[in-house]
């Protein structure tokens, strides 16, 4: 078995009989031009030999468009199967003509000693690899924003499935606006942002611990922002290069695991590590960022220029967000919606202008003023054609929320608690209806629970117990991200308190 890393998350895999291609994004930015590839592929021209195309889940970084076109379409595409309808429509309309939704845990043959194997919660999916003796598991980011309890349950069926793994394969850096674009009152965005960061790691580590994998892959983070008011959070991020420090230091001392630190072009052959990649040589104290103004000059200037927008213009766009939200009143009960003002305001606005939102007599309204309303619990703030973007796109929500396409400033710990900061970003979001979906494809639905009902089991909890109480449930998503020291986190979190030493050398 060889592996070759191409960026982000896509790593190409050679067996004795076939080839695999893992979540293909290079081909142009992600989330309405906010997410870039770094660092850049060294060389993508021998994906067009790829068979076998494996697709995780359905986020543009995994689920790329651009980059799909480009691939060729005698490849076989799996993607997981879902109780949503659509996949094998969406693919054929790019060329692809064998596509396979791939069930859990039903393994399936690529070649006379490769197979797959899915393995499903919710919309995303890890994928184990069988050839030529070798064990290959790529969680990516299937397991790392999921709590503990629902990790435990898949780790668990893995390693009784595969009691000896060669290769674990994983991204766990935090992708989407919480908590770092999420402001309050005393709150240091970058220290926050640097737990969070650390949070992640250490949910991989608890991963790693489980497992027991001969070799670890690390391969987040694998994108950076652009806009002058986002490029912090590329600083902040958790070095790959210090997780088997991490992993030594407070979770087994000795172990003889291999954590082994890829750039775009290495391979690994007969569990050799080849650093082919030129990006080793130009690191600078185990960082490569300082590239990200030379390969990407000419974009970051795109990305800081923008034409005002009239308030005429705005208000036509604000109309159809009330429309939008008010189709996602039903999410919520009406004791959570009448808890819920917020004013929204557009960064490239013509002028200073707010747009309050009040819920009353079963709907949301809005004000226009030239001053905030005292009223107003938070404030979202975005880009006008993102928010176009995300009322056009059925998937339009992740352009704002993964794509750290807002801010929300939030002005009392009560809003906080309830949080009702998660609550009005929804109800901004467009995202399809999975209430809607069931209806439509009933049997579907009875095919999925079925064939994988301890999936369906445990997505059918989530979403009970997050309907009746946003913010019991056991999720990372929660007010002491934001009203908490980096010392309380870490106590809340359960994670080791790092010493002044490694801190510096981790973020500096």
């Amino acid at each position: 078995m060889e592996l070759e890393y191409i960026c982000h998350s896509s790593i190409f895999i050679k067996t004795g009989d076939t080839n695999i291609l893992f979540d293909p994004w290079f081909e142009g930015p992600a989330y309405h031009q906010q997410w870039h590839v770094f660092p850049k592929p060294v060389n993508t021209l021998q994906l067009q030999s790829a068979q076998n195309i494996i697709i995780t889940h359905g986020h543009e970084d995994h689920l790329h468009t651009a980059t799909l076109k480009t691939l060729p379409k005698g490849a076989r595409v799996f993607f997981p199967y879902q109780w949503r309808a659509g996949a094998k429509e969406y693919f054929g309309h790019m060329g692809f003509k064998d596509v396979t939704e791939a069930i859990s845990f039903k393994t399936y043959q690529l070649g006379v000693n490769t197979k797959i194997t899915y393995i499903g919660f919710a919309l995303e999916s890890t994928v184990v690899i069988e050839a030529e003796g070798k064990v290959l598991v790529n969680i990516n980011d299937s397991l790392n924003s999921h709590h503990q309890n629902v990790v435990d349950v898949f780790v668990m069926e893995i390693k009784k499935r595969w009691p000896v793994i060669d290769y674990l394969i994983s991204g766990w850096s935090g992708a989407g606006y919480f908590p770092n674009t999420v402001h309050y009152q005393n709150k240091d965005d970058i220290d926050v942002a640097k737990i969070r960061e650390q949070y992640f790691a250490n949910h991989l580590c608890k991963i790693i611990h489980a497992l027991q994998p001969k070799s670890v892959i690390p391969f987040a983070p694998g994108f950076v922002l652009l806009r002058n008011d986002k490029q912090w959070i590329n600083e902040v991020k958790f070095p790959r290069t210090y997780l088997k420090e991490y992993y030594n230091k407070y979770f087994e001392l000795n172990n003889d695991k291999k954590f082994i630190i890829m750039q775009p072009g290495d391979i690994i052959s007969n569990d050799i590590h080849e650093k082919i990649s030129p990006y080793h040589q130009l690191e600078i104290k185990k960082s490569i960022n300082h590239l990200i103004a030379v390969q990407y000059e000419k974009e970051i200037i795109a990305s800081n220029a923008f034409s005002t927008v009239p308030k005429q213009s705005l208000s036509e766009i604000v109309h159809k967000v009330l429309n939008l939200v008010n189709k996602n009143t039903k999410l919520y009960s009406n004791e959570v919606l009448l808890d819920t003002c917020f004013s929204l305001n557009f960064a490239d606005s013509e002028e200073t202008v707010f747009y309050n939102f009040v819920f009353h007599v079963g709907e949301f309204n809005f004000t226009t003023t030239a001053i905030q309303s005292p009223q107003s619990k938070l404030l979202i703030t975005t880009w006008s054609y993102l928010l176009q973007s995300c009322i056009d796109k059925e998937w339009g929500g992740d352009i704002l929320t993964i794509g750290y396409g807002l801010d929300v400033y939030v002005y009392d710990e009560m809003t906080l608690e309830k949080n009702l900061d998660i609550v009005c970003v929804r109800l901004i979001s467009r995202f399809p209806s999975a209430q809607r979906d069931l209806r439509k494809n009933p049997l579907r639905a009875l095919k999925f629970y079925f064939n994988q009902p301890m999936l369906a089991r445990l997505a059918l909890k989530q979403k009970v117990q997050l309907r009746s109480a946003v913010n019991k449930y056991p999720y990372n998503e929660r007010d002491h991200w934001i009203t908490y020291t980096k010392c309380e986190l870490c106590k809340v979190c359960n994670m080791p308190l790092l010493s002044y030493e490694f801190g510096e050398r981790l973020w500096n």
